[in-house]
C-alpha cells in the first residue's frame, strides 16, 4: 500500500477500495501495513486516536464486504500512545489488538509510543494467527514467545520498511518462519512517503522458507492460502522445536 502520509480520509477511500476487490477475489481476511491510515508518523496530536475512528471505520468495511481486514492505527493514551495493530472478522467483532513490542528508538519512535507487554492470538477461518509488527522482528525471541502455542500456524507482520533495508527485511522474513516453523505474512507499503521510499516487498513465506508470492515497488492485492496442516506435518516430520532449551530462555508466555 502506497500511503498517503497523515492523510487519514484519503487512505480510508484507498482501503475501502482495496476490500472490495479482495471480497470480489473470495478473500476470507485483509492485512493492510503498520499505521494504515497515517503512514509512520510521530505527529501523535494528529494521528492518536481516542474515538476508534479506524476501528469503527474497519468494522463498517467488514460488514459491507464480509470478510476480516487487520490494519495499524494509533492510540492516545495519557502521556503517550499505542503502535497498534487490529483484526475485525467478517461479523464486525474485534478478533485481536496488538501493541508494538519494541519501539524503533533509531527513528524516536520511543518518545512518542509505549511498546507492548503480551502476545496476540486469533483465529480466522480455523487458522491460528498472531502479529508482530516491523521492528519487531528483529527480535527473534518474541517469535519464539509466540509460537510456543501451537495453535498459531501464521504471523502476520506489517510494516514501513524502507527500502534502504530491504535485504534486511527479505532475510529475517524467511527466518522467522525458518526457525518457527511457521507462516509469514509480511505486509509492507511502497512508494515515497514522507521522503522515504518503500520498496514494499510484501510477501507470504511457508514453513520451509518458501516464498508462495511477493509483490515489489508495486502497490497492489497479493494472494495466498494459507494451510494450517502444513506447519503441522512439518512440526511433526522435523521437530526443531523438541530440542529448544527453554530451560535457558525466558519468554513473556
Amino acid at each position: 500500500m502506497n500511503i498517503r502520509f497523515e492523510d487519514k480520509e484519503g487512505n480510508f477511500a484507498k482501503v475501502r477500495e482495496a476490500a472490495e476487490k479482495a471480497a470480489y477475489e473470495r478473500a476470507d481476511v485483509l492485512f493492510l501495513p503498520e499505521m494504515s491510515f497515517t503512514g509512520f508518523s510521530m505527529n501523535t496530536e494528529l494521528t492518536a486516536e481516542s474515538d476508534n475512528s479506524s476501528m469503527s471505520f474497519v468494522r463498517n468495511l467488514c460488514l459491507s464486504f464480509g470478510l476480516a481486514i487487520g490494519f495499524g492505527w494509533v492510540r492516545k493514551l495519557k502521556d503517550k500512545a499505542e503502535n497498534c495493530y487490529s483484526v475485525i472478522d467478517r461479523n464486525g467483532d474485534e478478533l485481536s489488538t496488538y501493541v508494538k513490542t519494541h519501539p524503533f528508538s533509531y527513528s524516536g519512535e520511543d518518545r512518542y509510543f509505549s511498546g507492548g507487554s503480551s502476545i496476540a492470538f486469533y483465529a480466522v477461518e480455523n487458522a491460528g494467527f498472531s502479529t508482530a509488527v516491523c521492528y519487531d522482528m528483529r527480535f527473534p525471541e518474541l517469535f519464539s514467545c509466540i509460537c510456543k502455542d501451537e495453535r498459531v500456524k501464521a504471523v502476520v507482520i506489517p510494516a514501513n520498511w524502507p527500502a534502504g533495508r530491504s535485504e534486511h527485511w527479505k532475510i529475517l522474513t524467511r527466518a522467522r518462519a525458518i526457525e518457527n516453523q511457521v507462516y509469514i505474512i509480511a505486509v509492507n507499503c511502497v512508494g515515497e512517503i514522507n521522503g522515504l521510499y518503500y520498496s514494499g516487498d510484501s510477501c507470504v513465506i511457508a514453513p520451509d522458507g518458501e516464498i508462495l508470492v511477493c509483490s515489489e515497488n508495486r502497490e497492489e492485492l497479493t494472494f495466498a492460502e494459507i494451510d494450517g496442516s502444513i506447519a503441522d506435518k512439518l512440526r511433526k516430520s522435523f521437530p526443531v522445536k523438541n530440542d529448544r532449551r527453554t530451560d535457558l530462555y525466558k519468554c513473556l508466555l
